[in-house]
């Protein structure tokens, strides 16, 4: 073996040796020191383990795609602290194994509340999540059946099978704009002859094997969620007291290019047309809400930043939510509407959202809970005659 070849394969085992010691240091080190790490890639661990607790927290169910297990008493990854999750067995006979939050409230149940990831308050310690304060407010007990991840048709499902034994007589169901792209992929599950949504979802996106990297590797994360992230038009705004990233997702966009005129948009009419019928045979009170995202409430922030994004500069950014309302209204289903609400709170510089996340804060969830309080009492929804109390003096004002 000639000299130069020896020094070759020097050369070749030293990168390759160097390579390794690389990548062991970027897979042990923030495992072992994570406070050093850099804020964004502390994000991105933040955002895979929390999507790794969310799926560890569900099981497969051939009618409602996946549900909450009951009996979790864990700790879930938030910006900037861990949320405890507590949760318990829905007692009604159709829905043994299912579980819901606990969040402090008991039965029997006055009210009840359905949605996804936004019901649920998974960025929110049980005290602070809107349902709970709500059911402060009015002085009811209001168990939250939100779901991370869950659409409307889903929500519809779930209300059938419960509704009946557990007798509420208010049914408040959460709407939230990318329910539009989540009523769509429940759709195409039920015709998939799978019996796990999420394990369907899952595989539509990456195989085993990369779902088994996104697990476990901190490489593997870096690289898939640049992959991911690469095409987003993200945005940071940090002032007078607010520290926002702003990000112009797609599923967003596309509504607003057809606002009340996409398939998604169809599905949703469908499933609170769906649950205004259960109400009706259980006798009870159906109101849905409409919850605004993060750039929706600070669009006069916001729009400065995708005002030289395609098709941008003259958006009705109100519009697919106001679509909903006025087709739920032209079929009798009430509505409480919270983005003036949110957006008069916005206008005192309040962080209603998380900085990087979609969710609110804990100060979104008080702003919440009063606006949908005095909604509920503007539309009578709350039975004076049912024990149900008096609402406080901060959700009358």
């Amino acid at each position: 073996m000639s000299e130069s070849t020896r020094n070759l394969g020097k050369g070749l085992a030293a990168s390759f040796l160097g390579f390794v010691f690389a990548v062991v240091m970027i897979e042990a080190i923030p495992r072992l020191l994570p406070g050093v790490m850099p804020k964004k890639l502390q994000a991105v661990q933040r955002l895979y383990d929390a999507r790794n607790s969310w799926e560890g927290m569900m099981r497969g169910d051939r009618e409602l795609g996946f549900v909450l297990q009951p009996g979790l008493d864990l700790r879930f990854p938030s910006e900037g602290r861990e949320i405890g999750i507590r949760t318990s067995e829905l007692s009604a006979a159709a829905a043994r194994g299912i579980g819901f939050r606990d969040i402090g409230t008991s039965a029997p149940y006055q009210a009840i509340a359905l949605g996804d990831s936004f019901t649920f308050c998974d960025d929110a310690p049980a005290e602070t999540c809107w349902v709970r304060r709500l059911s402060e407010d009015l002085g009811i007990s209001i168990a939250t059946l939100g779901v991370n991840g869950y659409s409307n048709l889903a929500e519809a499902r779930l209300l059938e099978k419960v509704l009946p034994s557990v007798g509420s007589k208010l049914v408040i169901v959460a709407f939230f704009p990318n329910d539009f792209k989540d009523n769509l992929h429940f759709h195409n599950w039920t015709k998939s002859g799978t019996d796990d949504y999420w394990t369907w979802m899952r595989r539509k996106r990456r195989s085993d094997t990369s779902d088994m990297l996104a697990r476990n590797s901190v490489l593997y994360r870096l690289v898939d969620a640049a992959r991911r992230y690469r095409k987003r038009d993200t945005f940071e705004y940090k002032e007078g007291g607010l520290d926002f990233l702003f990000r112009a997702d797609a599923w967003w966009r596309y509504v607003l290019e057809r606002p009340g005129d996409t398939p998604g948009y169809h599905l949703t009419i469908e499933a609170f047309e769906d649950m205004a019928a259960t109400t009706r045979r259980s006798g009870a009170r159906l109101v849905v809400l409409l919850f605004p995202f993060k750039e929706q409430v600070y669009w006069d922030i916001a729009r400065e930043y995708y005002a030289d994004l395609a098709n941008m500069n003259d958006v009705d950014i109100d519009a697919p939510v106001d679509a909903v309302r006025t087709a739920l209204h032209a079929r009798g289903i009430d509505t409480c509407n919270l983005v003036e609400d949110l957006r008069a709170e916005a206008r005192e510089r309040r962080q209603l959202y998380l900085k990087v996340g979609a969710h609110w804060t804990d100060e979104g969830n008080r702003a919440a809970a009063d606006a949908i309080a005095k909604c509920l009492h503007r539309l009578d929804a709350v039975d004076e005659h049912s024990s149900m109390g008096e609402v406080s003096a901060r959700a009358a004002s």
